[in-house]
């Protein structure tokens, strides 16, 4: 069943980055297929204009009639062609004159002014058959005019096709450039979607990262106590040794338990989510005293409402911390302030600049001032931001000052007290009960 369900999840995976990728594919072509549209409907018009045979025409077949009508006449006026050659033109210019297939714009071209083909070619007609020379002449000027207003009719049909060519061009460089524009701010918008996605999975890993660094450094001290227990209980000698070993081995295996969950690392370390439930501060901090450890804490106990593991976790890293950069011994205690409780940790190292606090809760930031820790090895940098995070999350404050006498002092002041002590004992001083 397991196996099914598996293959069930890797089908439905590989079928999901499947899609994803060929979405990808259909955005990443659409500006692509914007540009092709619109130069497909910008070309279209003008090409359709250049391919029309009636807007690609010369207006060559005005001009060669003018040219035949005048030197049909110049030669009868100057009576220099032979018959035969006089016959010919007339034939040619008649022909000419009465093929309107020759001019396959005619229409057009009519229509811009008077002149008219028809009217040319009885102009000429008249003045064949006009007996009198002088008014054969001047009969032949008139159809000459006329066949000359009729080839400035066909230029201004030129124009008028040029204009229209004009006007499909500069409609196509507007549809490149709204192409390129389209294209450009698509390519753009892309680039851009490219750009955040990046940014969000960079962004996202980065947050795997850290978070996976906050939980190692949270997984170190039990991992260290289980295996410092283990040690000491190998070479036990007494019943009750190996029993507090024993007891050592057990709590540390429970913290690694509840701290290698890597499934919900974001609601460990991220968007904390906590476990509320009262808690005795009082011997929560008598579990710090150690060799190297003072604790002071109220003969009463002070309950307040947080998760045991987190304040705990909590108070472990502002302890280590106080006790890797402090060469004596540390202080670890409560007191009642306003009604609300506070947790101080006290070292006796060099203290810190009050320029540095802020810096310093944020990961792998350190004190120019401690860089030499008395505990062995190199620490991360990372149990301040760890602290601040899990105090956040309480709704407490945690706070960095110099202590009075030299060092430095952690101060968590948590929410005010589920259940206050009738009376407020004198601290005293703690015992050694574990080795730390």
């Amino acid at each position: 069943m397991t196996h099914r369900v598996n293959r069930e999840t890797l089908s439905a995976g590989l079928a999901s980055d499947s899609w994803r990728a060929a979405s990808d594919l259909l955005v990443a072509a659409i500006p692509l297929a914007l540009t092709v549209l619109l130069l497909i409907s910008g070309f279209t018009p003008i090409l359709r204009t250049l391919s029309d045979p009636y807007t690609t025409w010369t207006g060559f077949a005005y001009q060669a009639l003018l040219n035949k009508v005048m030197n049909y006449a110049l030669a009868v006026q100057e009576n220099a062609a032979s018959p035969t050659a006089l016959v010919r033109l007339r034939e040619q210019t008649l022909s000419s004159l009465d093929n309107t297939l020759e001019y396959a714009d005619l229409r057009q071209v009519e229509q811009i002014g008077p002149a008219r083909l028809s009217r040319a070619a009885e102009l000429f007609r008249a003045a064949e058959r006009e007996p009198s020379v002088a008014l054969k002449q001047a009969r032949f000027m008139l159809a000459i005019q006329e066949v000359q207003r009729l080839n400035e009719q066909a230029h201004e049909r030129i124009h008028d096709i040029q204009d229209l060519h004009a006007s499909q061009l500069e409609r196509l460089r507007l549809v490149l450039l709204l192409a390129a524009a389209l294209s450009g701010l698509l390519s753009a918008a892309l680039i851009w979607r490219s750009l955040r996605l990046w940014r969000t999975e960079r962004q996202r890993l980065d947050g795997q990262r850290e978070l996976l660094s906050l939980a190692s450094h949270e997984l170190r001290r039990p991992l260290q106590s289980l295996l410092l227990a283990t040690d000491l209980l190998r070479v036990a000698q007494s019943a009750e040794d190996r029993l507090r070993y024993l007891g050592v081995v057990e709590s540390s295996a429970g913290l690694l338990a509840s701290r290698a969950n890597l499934e919900h690392l974001d609601t460990m370390y991220g968007e904390i989510h906590l476990d509320w439930q009262p808690v005795d501060l009082v011997p929560l901090l008598r579990e710090f005293e150690g060799p190297r450890t003072e604790v002071l804490v109220p003969l009463t106990s002070l309950t307040v409402l947080a998760d045991a593991a987190r304040l705990r976790q909590i108070i472990e890293n502002l302890h280590e911390n106080a006790l890797r950069y402090s060469p004596g011994t540390v202080g670890v205690g409560l007191q009642l302030l306003e009604g609300r409780p506070e947790v101080w940790v006290r070292d006796n190292g060099p203290g810190i600049d009050p320029a540095d606090v802020e810096r310093l809760f944020l990961p792998r930031e350190r004190s120019d001032t401690q860089v030499q820790p008395s505990a062995p090895g190199q620490g991360l940098g990372l149990g301040l931001t760890i602290a601040r995070r899990l105090a956040e999350a309480h709704g407490a404050d945690l706070t960095l000052t110099k202590a009075p006498g030299g060092g430095t002092m952690a101060v968590l002041r948590l929410q005010a007290l589920t259940h206050a002590p009738r009376l407020q004992a004198e601290p005293v001083s703690g015992r050694q009960k574990r080795l730390r």
